[in-house]
């Protein structure tokens, strides 16, 4: 049985020869068709193909003097690789050199087998033994069954906390779906609060032409060519300014109105958007019993119940009620 020291030189030496690449020995782009070591890559090739065929596993079962001369057969070789890698033309006799290590790749490889033939052989004797492919054999059915049992206790371990990740999840989910609605109430709370905005700026507006009119109009009697000369005139006067101030006024009342419409329906839009968001939080809160239903109910009738637009007197009472008997007349049925 080898030494470790000369087991691991060994396995070095072999390892660098089997990865050693033949194409990188060509080198025909820095020294020129005619300098290069094209016609080497082939004979470079059949001496690595040789030393791959000596399993590295078999090494371990060698003499301390046969791994002796694999290394130095691995390592002549190779040496004759880094000769070709570092060949330069600059360098005394360089064709002379060139065309004996051509020359000694060329007869290379039969001699080369000749000395490791055994060891190929052993190589090739052992890989198909039965009995040590039996036992690999073992070996790997046994680690395979043992990380299978391993995967099992660990997926049993993650079942729990992957239920409870899914119902996280599924909760998470079902709360988003509500805010997601719930932005189309903010979005129009929004809108309105700007338009009653906008209305609020134009009453302003009539309000103050309404007061500078009525200020004028005290005076408006004095100012020459508007001075009424009769009853007539006067009349007609009096008559205008009624007109005015009555269409004014009514500019005035429809601007305010509608402030007040955008402002009611920004405000009941707003608690429609709370109504939904709180939905949720008053459900959880709630110890069963059918009280589901109830907030629900009520949810329901505050966001769908029509509201009231401010142009008309209709309330929407009629239509808030139908929507709660819907509701207990579903309940009683599902209670049946």
């Amino acid at each position: 049985m080898a030494l470790q020291e000369k087991l691991e030189k060994c396995t070095e030496s072999l390892k660098r020869v089997q990865k050693f690449k033949a194409s990188t020995l060509s080198r025909e782009d820095d020294l020129g068709k005619q300098m290069s070591f094209v016609n080497a890559i082939k004979d470079a090739q059949s001496i690595i193909d040789v030393y791959k065929r000596i399993p590295i596993s078999t090494l371990a079962d060698l003499t301390d003097s046969q791994l002796d001369l694999i290394i130095r057969q691995a390592d002549s070789d190779f040496n004759v690789f880094e000769q070709i890698s570092k060949f330069s033309v600059a360098e005394p006799n360089a064709t002379q050199t060139r065309t004996q290590i051509l020359a000694t790749l060329q007869h290379r490889r039969d001699q080369l087998f000749e000395q490791v033939f055994s060891y190929i052989a052993y190589g090739v004797a052992r890989a198909s033994d039965t009995s040590v492919l039996e036992t690999q054999a073992r070996a790997t059915i046994q680690a395979i069954e043992d990380k299978s049992k391993d995967f099992i206790k660990q997926l049993e371990t993650n079942t729990g906390a992957s239920n409870i990740a899914i119902a996280a999840i599924r909760s998470v989910a079902s709360e988003q779906g509500v805010s997601q609605q719930a932005i189309y109430f903010k979005d129009e709370s929004e809108s309105q609060d700007g338009l009653a905005k906008e209305w609020l700026k134009k009453t302003y507006i009539f309000a103050s032409v309404v007061a500078a009119f009525a200020v004028l109009s005290i005076f408006i009697h004095k100012i020459p060519f508007l001075k009424p000369d009769g009853a007539i005139e006067s009349l007609q006067l009096v008559t205008s300014k009624i007109l005015i101030f009555a269409t004014l006024g009514y500019l005035l009342i429809l601007a305010a109105k509608n402030y007040n419409t955008h402002k009611h329906n920004a405000i009941v839009n707003k608690h429609r958007q709370n109504a939904l968001l709180t939905y949720r939080a008053l459900v959880a809160a709630a110890d069963g019993g059918g009280t589901e239903d109830i907030v629900l109910a009520h949810a329901a009738s505050c966001i769908f119940s029509p509201q009231e637009t401010g142009f008309s007197q209709n309330r929407g009472d009629g239509a808030s009620k139908s929507v709660l008997e819907l509701f207990t007349k579903s309940a009683t049925k599902t209670g049946e």
